[in-house]
């Protein structure tokens, strides 16, 4: 059987039992109407949050916000990017495909998205949802969107990928003439002038300079994200089901939190990784042990902001009166190295960039397995189990596995399943296999493999000893067949012209 296709029969059978079980929750929403319907179901969606820096991980950050959440549901500690940079990750998780199916291997000035490929709120809002993703999107670059497609807007072309709410909330490295109803949001305050000149002085010069926001906490972008994210909710009918995605920017640089959480964390307090050492070079700056504390410290106040503004929109969503009949998934389109192995950002395969942090929380009444798993998964994922929650029924060809069977313990979840992760960077593939506790990549030339229950932060490449130089064949295969089982085929189910001339005379006859 074509694995694409076998995906879509493991979790559509699984999703029978789930729906089951989530309709079975009478009055489950707090709501008036009283009947069971499907479940809300509510993306956390961050960008460039290291799976390192969670408070299960580190507690020093503070997430109470996330933490709770999480407690009702399952972390994923093996959850990695299809892509580790924005765009295409992003793309991944909208078409449900790997770079080499959408063609988007990083970043762009001149890319759309296919229609026929970008599928993922199609195929909610053909399980009866209302959906709407507000803040960072992130899937097109320039004018390709009108120049392919003819649409009238940049809306309009996001309508058409049957997103019924699309609001795409510049970032803060966007260009200050490009900021729309965030410049009335922002020029309350009379700093918007003065917040400009610092992201622009930061991109040109520093992009990893941690300093304070010049705008307050209420009126920094990630609240206007979810301002409007608030605005959306209090015009929905309670008994309309929901896809929402709620994409904030952080903690993706600017390091600029703002004030208190720029300076809620303690940089002398936050003691480095093994595999971080000083001085390395970034945008020709020598960083020390010193600044990148301190760039850490603005990096965990992001964070703390990005939970506070989480519990605004959890609190809308329990007035809405549906929170306990709710599907909520926590998820980043990928990490941020911060120092790891000498580098800043991301596009790396290293777990700090290629690792994102992940859980899944289910409605109430369905049963968690247990409180977290190994088993790798990946953010193309989330696809498959939002629409087995709606009860849908998944676009053909998609490359991903749903998670519900995984958090309700149908699926005890195969350590040894493989998951991957691809990006074109710097005129260079790179590319990267996760099995079991081992993970192979190759960047920049060069083979790297990993024991990672061993080896966490991946300090000794054991990728030239031959004991190991049959773990590195195993990995590689893995993806060259990988390659070869999920190319797209866009003339699955063709027949030729005499049999559809058979069919139509036997349908006239039958009529």
């Amino acid at each position: 059987m074509n694995p694409l296709k076998k995906n879509l029969v493991d979790w559509k059978t699984a999703s029978l039992a789930f729906v089951g079980a989530c309709a079975g929750l009478q009055g489950a929403g707090t709501g008036s109407q009283g009947a069971a319907q499907k479940p809300d179901i509510f993306v956390i969606f961050t960008d460039e949050w290291s799976p390192r820096d969670t408070s299960w991980n580190n507690p020093m950050i503070k997430t109470p916000h996330l933490d709770a959440i999480a407690q009702e549901g399952m972390r994923f500690n093996s959850a990695y990017t299809p892509s580790p940079v924005c765009m295409a990750a992003r793309t991944c998780l909208l078409t449900g495909q790997y770079p080499h199916n959408t063609g988007l291997w990083g970043n762009s000035t001149d890319y759309a998205p296919m229609r026929r490929q970008a599928t993922l709120f199609a195929d909610l809002k053909a399980a009866g949802y209302t959906t709407a993703q507000i803040g960072k999107l992130h899937w097109t670059g320039g004018s390709r969107w009108q120049k392919e497609f003819g649409a009238e807007s940049l809306e309009a072309f996001y309508r058409s990928l049957s997103i019924d709410h699309p609001e795409d909330i510049p970032s803060p490295n966007a260009g200050i003439n490009d900021r729309g109803a965030f410049r009335e949001f922002a020029n309350r305050s009379g700093q918007l002038e003065a917040y400009s000149k610092d992201i622009a002085w930061r991109l040109k010069n520093e992009p990893f300079m941690p300093k304070a926001s010049a705008l307050s906490a209420a009126e920094h972008n990630e609240a206007f994200v979810t301002q409007r994210a608030l605005d959306f909710l209090e015009a929905q009918p309670a008994d309309k089901p929901l896809f929402l995605v709620v994409s904030w920017f952080g903690p993706h640089p600017p390091l600029d939190a703002p004030e208190p959480y720029a300076s809620m964390y303690d940089p002398e307090k936050i003691a480095p990784p093994p595999n971080v050492k000083f001085p390395y070079l970034y945008f020709n700056k020598q960083i020390t042990k010193d600044y990148w504390q301190r760039a850490k410290a603005n990096y965990f106040g992001k964070m703390t902001y990005i939970d506070d503004q989480v519990a605004r929109v959890v609190a809308a969503l329990k007035k809405r009166g549906n929170w306990d009949n709710t599907l909520v998934i926590f998820v980043s389109d990928h990490g941020e190295m911060l120092g790891a192995h000498g580098f800043m950002g991301k596009v790396h395969m290293h777990e700090e960039s290629a690792g994102i942090p992940m859980f899944v929380r289910p409605p109430k009444g369905v049963k968690v397995a247990a409180k977290e798993t190994n088993v790798p998964v990946s953010l193309l994922d989330v696809y498959a189990t939002a629409v087995e929650a709606a009860g849908g029924t998944m676009t053909t060809q998609r490359v991903s596995r749903s998670l519900l069977p995984i958090v309700t313990g149908q699926d005890k979840g195969e350590k040894q399943r493989p998951v991957f992760s691809e990006i074109y960077y710097k005129k260079q593939l790179s590319t990267m296999a996760r099995k079991g506790d081992w993970k192979w990549f190759v960047e920049g030339g060069q083979t790297h493999l990993y024991n990672l229950k061993d080896d966490p932060y991946e300090l000794n490449n054991l990728a030239g000893k031959v004991a190991h130089a049959d773990k590195v064949v195993e990995l590689r295969e893995d993806y060259h067949n990988f390659l070869l089982r999920t190319q797209i085929n866009y003339a699955e189910g063709y027949k030729g012209l005499s049999d559809r001339m058979r069919e139509r005379d036997a349908k006239k006859k039958a009529q």
